[in-house]
């Protein structure tokens, strides 16, 4: 548990301010440095265990919307990068939404509920697919995912928004 420790005090600054930066004056993290000593460290320490260096190792994490699984990856990825020296990369599912104004054609062409982003038939299921099958090629080295922006319901400008 002494490796614990010392990953603990090698992240725990990182970690703490991006959960500040997560908080709202009225939502607090109750329990943040229980959370990263009591789980996260030990699931980076799995992960890390597990992780082949020289192919991607997929983690996914599941839940409903609003319940921190953005905020969960984003303290994983720090932990990992930080104590671990892993590459890490974060992708969401909302970065498969199809565009608004697919979407928008779609709720003309099919049903109105598919402008709603998050129902089944707004995600680009064949970009999805792309992006999992270049990631596992051994050439892989760099991908361009477009970035989806929840405040515009829509996809940033590919130049700003690529990752």
């Amino acid at each position: 548990m002494q490796q614990f420790s010392l990953c603990f005090s090698k992240v725990k600054k990182d970690c703490l301010k991006f959960i500040k930066s997560q908080e709202t004056k009225v939502d607090k993290f109750k329990n943040k440095e229980r959370m990263i000593k009591s789980f996260l460290i030990p699931l980076c320490f799995w992960i890390n265990k597990k992780a082949d260096k020289k192919r991607p190792y997929f983690v996914g994490l599941a839940g409903g919307q609003g319940t921190g699984k953005t905020t969960i990856s984003s303290l994983i990825r720090i932990i990992l990068t930080k104590y671990f020296k892993l590459n890490v990369f974060r992708i969401s599912i909302d970065d498969f939404y199809k565009t608004r104004k697919e979407r928008i054609n779609l709720s003309k062409r099919v049903h109105p509920i598919l402008l709603t982003r998050g129902v089944p038939g707004t995600h680009d299921i064949n970009m999805m697919l792309n992006f999992f099958r270049k990631s596992k090629s051994k050439k892989f080295k760099r991908l361009k995912l477009p970035t989806f922006n929840k405040a515009i319901d829509d996809r940033y400008n590919k130049k700003n928004g690529m990752i």
